[in-house]
């Protein structure tokens, strides 16, 4: 092992031995504090408090200034000695929160942090101490903000499309059936360079299976909501999403499918929550292409248990008819959880000698933003990392490059000037300079939450202060009306440890993930000179940049 790996591989085990010593299985109580609400610790200000004249929950080692200079200085020690690993990497691991802001990533590691009873801003999500850190642009070809479509072809196949289409470059729009059946519009992604080159692959989701971020490693669609023969329009011969999973390469080859979404691969002949209209059952479908293999399906979480990874080449499991359930709403005997199927996936995948590519998303967080639910979201986020931590306990940072991004930011923020240890779900420690009502830490840019905080009558603000704000069922306040609330424009957080991880820092384009993946992995196809081509041209100009930047302060 490299000097970098041991270095690495200490960071991290520090990191997992001190953030997750207490456990993590998904047993009654721990289910019952976040359902309830009674996570929240007793210190700092309660869910409804957070007016002015209370005292911050400080550390009081913290209030020295030797704390914060050794506590630097550490962290410039460390970073001095990290050098980088070039090793080729066997195993690429892409962790996706989908919807996972910056303002997320803050949130939830105070709420980690709260939920073992500090204060929860000095607390950090285990990804944010991997080495390398870089920030992702997320446009589409054609909007400003991006939607989880365009963006899963981005970090998928290297080649940034249009909004709301998935495998597709930026010559195929929304809904262009003719576009989307033109081959020539198609692009392949890394599921595909992999299996090329002799890797398994997989895809892990608490979505439907083939919702947008997971459809883009595998599918062509010019609608990421043609995800059955019935959503397609009449007239156009294009293939759903499901369908082209089971029949065509990449998805029919990979190894491992896990998530939700049954109802789009039954037909509504035979079952009253299918949505197929062509009479095919694609389970069965599925199950017939892998005939003389050792494939199997699963429903529930007792069935993915009792899987032994050694006599299974191909699994499929479908969870739900529609998404999986929010951690802290879902039923654990009968769903798996992201932690659960991640562990599973890998130790399928891990018996390739070649090695492998899985894909892992933590879907529900951007669904529970699109209805303004930040509990859930944060809650979400907490579980998404046990995955990662689950997948790094599991593999070597020596041969093994994992990644943890998002697709996307959302409309919402943590504000106002809240005390150090004030509840997350609670107040900030001012009211409001023109209408004297609290306001919450937390909140949207819009959503549905905005009819209910506002006085329909006087046209002011609703007075939230006794409401129970640390409920996961509560939806935070909304600036502007909207039946689903939208995505963010802003930059993502992209986190990366293992082989050619320091090629991930710095800012970027997004496709510009799927590039450094498939090169770490040595499975770039040749096809993709020109993106080759643009990757040292991105890598000379910021070498560039930095040797211009330094000869003009010179100069000056």
């Amino acid at each position: 092992m490299t000097f970098f790996g041991r270095l690495t591989v200490l960071l991290l085990s520090w990191c997992l031995s001190v953030e997750f010593s207490s456990p993590h299985g998904h047993d009654s109580t721990d289910r019952a504090r976040f359902q309830s609400g009674s996570s929240m610790p007793s210190v700092g200000f309660g869910q409804k408090d957070g007016l002015m004249g209370q005292v911050p929950l400080t550390p009081p080692e913290e209030l020295d200034a030797s704390y914060w200079m050794d506590s630097a200085r550490k962290t410039l020690d460390m970073n001095l000695r990290l050098k980088p690993n070039k090793n080729r990497a066997k195993n690429v691991i892409l962790f996706m929160g989908d919807g996972m802001s910056m303002p997320t990533v803050a949130a939830a590691r105070i709420l980690k942090g709260q939920l073992n009873n500090k204060p929860g801003e000095e607390t950090r999500l285990v990804f944010e101490d991997f080495p390398s850190v870089g920030l992702a642009k997320t446009y589409c070809t054609d909007t400003q903000v991006a939607d989880s479509a365009c963006s899963s072809t981005a970090y998928h196949c290297g080649v940034k499309g249009a909004y709301y289409t998935v495998g597709l470059n930026g010559r195929a729009r929304r809904g262009d059936c003719r576009a989307a059946i033109n081959e020539s519009n198609h692009v392949t992604s890394i599921n595909q360079w992999a299996q090329d080159a002799g890797k398994w692959t997989g895809s892990v989701t608490t979505t439907r299976i083939t919702h947008a971020s997971p459809s883009g490693g595998y599918a062509h669609s010019a609608d990421r909501e043609w995800e059955t023969d019935s959503a397609i329009p009449a007239g156009c011969s294009a293939k759903d999403i499901a369908h082209q999973l089971v029949y065509n390469a990449p998805g029919k080859d990979m190894r491992v499918l896990l998530g939700g979404g049954r109802k789009h691969f039954l037909t509504n002949a035979t079952d009253f929550n299918g949505t197929r209209t062509d009479g095919q059952n694609l389970i069965t479908k599925w199950k017939e292409g892998k005939a003389g293999q050792k494939a199997t399906y699963v429903q529930d979480r007792a069935g993915l248990m009792a899987i032994n990874p050694a006599e299974t080449d191909y699994l499929l499991g479908l969870f739900r008819m529609d998404h999986m359930s929010y951690y802290v709403d879902a039923d654990h005997t009968e769903e798996p959880s992201l932690e659960e199927m991640t562990e599973k996936a890998i130790q399928i995948l891990e018996r390739n000698p070649e090695g492998f590519f899985l894909f892992v998303e933590g879907g529900k967080i951007d669904l529970a933003h699109h209805d303004n639910l930040a509990h859930k979201a944060l809650v979400e986020t907490i579980e998404f990392e046990k995955a990662v931590v689950k997948a790094l306990k599991m593999t070597s940072v020596e041969d093994t490059l994992v990644v943890v991004t998002s697709d996307h930011s959302h409309s919402f923020t943590m504000n106002g000037y809240p005390k150090r240890g004030n509840s997350i779900f609670g107040f900030s420690d001012e009211l409001s300079d023109l209408d004297w009502k609290p306001y919450s830490t937390l909140s949207y840019a819009n959503g549905p939450a905005k009819t209910k905080y506002e006085d329909p009558v006087a046209h002011t603000r609703y007075n939230l202060t006794n409401d129970e704000t640390a409920n996961p069922q509560y939806e935070f306040s909304a600036m502007v009306p909207m039946v689903w609330e939208t995505h963010g424009g802003d930059d993502i957080g992209v986190y990366a440890v293992g082989p050619w991880a320091h090629l991930l820092d710095r800012q970027f384009e997004q496709n510009y993930i799927a590039i450094v993946m498939a090169h770490a992995a040595s499975i770039l196809p040749s096809d993709t000179s020109s993106s080759t081509s643009s990757l040292q041209l991105s890598l000379f100009s910021i070498v560039f940049g930095s040797i211009f930047v330094f000869l003009s302060v010179m100069i000056s």
